[in-house]
């Protein structure tokens, strides 16, 4: 996901970048709270990449693998969340990341937004309007979709054949899903958009999100087609 984006987010909130290896993190905070999360980001991958270490299956997995009850946290729920959708526990490793700093972030802060990839945790005491980039000059690069306050932080996943660093065995242009957990919302997108085969498949993702409980809202977009469901608005 390309990240010009980030000058676009919610304006009355001090934002920052936290970058350590590969790990690029835009977050907008109520105050400066930098150091805590550059200390926690490395925390979390010091927990990832030491578990990588000791389980080569987990980071190249491509399917559900073994829970691991001596894991770490974070890898422990990214198994089980995998283990879910039928994909590999990385598939939700950005909104994983995302929730965890997220998390410590709303210790110090009642708002915040954590993007990681175009993966995001959110929690605001207001509505919001999110912008959802298809790709340059696709013509439905204009949509919106708009998130009502609530008590629970979001996580708003995407998962895409055509933009960004997703790995899709799918050529959806766009699969996004909005639930209250970044972790179920990563694995699930990449879940369906690995079925969406050609725009035909749409209906096909839009009721795998449906089957769970958790999910709240979803969009998929495929060959200038677009399929959504939930408790979401969209604009435009």
């Amino acid at each position: 996901m390309l990240r010009f984006y980030r000058q676009n987010v919610v304006n009355d909130l001090y934002g920052f970048e936290v970058t350590i290896k590969e790990s690029n993190l835009f977050v907008k905070t109520c105050k400066d709270l930098k150091e805590i999360a550059f200390e926690t980001l490395y925390k979390i991958r010091k927990d990832l990449e030491n578990y990588i270490l000791k389980s080569k299956e987990f980071f190249t997995s491509l399917s559900p693998i073994k829970q691991d009850k001596s894991a770490p946290f974070i890898v422990k729920k990214m198994i089980k969340t995998s283990q879910m959708m039928d994909v590999g526990p990385m598939a939700c490793v950005a909104g994983a990341i995302s929730q965890e700093l997220g998390k410590v972030l709303l210790k110090h802060c009642e708002e915040c937004i954590v993007e990681n990839g175009g993966d995001i945790f959110l929690k605001l005491n207001k509505d919001v309007s999110l912008g959802l980039y298809v790709g340059k000059d696709h013509p439905l690069n204009d949509i919106t979709i708009l998130l009502k306050k609530s008590d629970k932080p979001y996580g708003i996943c995407t998962s895409s054949a055509k933009v960004g660093p997703s790995l899709s065995f799918g050529i959806s242009d766009v699969s996004l899903i909005i639930s209250h957990d970044a972790y179920f919302s990563d694995c699930l997108a990449s879940a369906c958009g690995n079925i969406i085969k050609n725009d035909k498949d749409l209906h096909k993702a839009v009721d795998l999100a449906r089957k769970y409980k958790e999910t709240i809202g979803c969009c998929f977009i495929c060959d200038g087609k677009i399929a959504f469901w939930g408790d979401i608005e969209l604009g435009g």
